[in-house]
């Protein structure tokens, strides 16, 4: 165990603390059961916690939460916050078209420097997914383009959002995995 220093010094500064890992991240939810249902049956997610007012899945090694009560949802026309992972080609290219069966708005594939490939979409209450594959789309180098900080003119943030969309026919399981 670390030892602490003595703080009523007046030259004492604790510092920050090392974390062990990411818990989770929560996000606001408008109706649970389609939370669910886009975070099982289209991203592919496994439930952890299903409760009356929230849920946990787990994707990609990360617990996301949805919950329904003392919310506040993200505003029109903001990118931030947003969840974000890494994918390869394949997998972009795959779920450009599985959300577009879903009818799930997607942002066109763009770039930042012309080597990786970007897309944007939403979950069903608007909370913002971004896609990065870091190298080897074909043709990264020809996608329109987006600054670094932020979606610019390659993608219209407001036109992903959606209050309807088709449910997949086979859905995945509503059992909880424990952890």
């Amino acid at each position: 165990m670390a030892e602490v220093p003595d703080v009523s010094e007046p030259q004492a500064q604790l510092g920050p603390a090392t974390f062990n890992s990411l818990a989770h991240v929560s996000l606001p939810c408008r109706d649970l059961e389609e939370g669910i249902a886009f975070y099982v049956d289209v991203l592919g997610c496994e439930i952890r916690v299903n409760g009356p007012i929230f849920a946990s899945f787990r994707i990609a090694g990360v617990n996301v939460g949805i919950g329904t009560e003392n919310i506040s949802f993200i505003g029109p026309g903001a990118e931030y916050p947003h969840l974000a992972f890494y994918v390869d080609a394949g997998t972009m290219a795959h779920m450009k078209e599985w959300l577009t069966q879903c009818d799930i708005p997607t942002s066109a594939i763009w770039t930042r420097r012309g080597v990786e490939a970007l897309m944007f979409f939403r979950d069903p209450s608007g909370n913002m997914i971004e896609l990065l594959c870091r190298e080897g789309f074909t043709g990264a180098e020809e996608l329109p383009r987006g600054k670094s900080a932020g979606h610019g003119i390659a993608v219209d943030i407001d036109a992903l959002r959606y209050t309807a969309w088709k449910q997949p026919i086979v859905k995945g399981s509503r059992l909880v995995v424990p952890d």
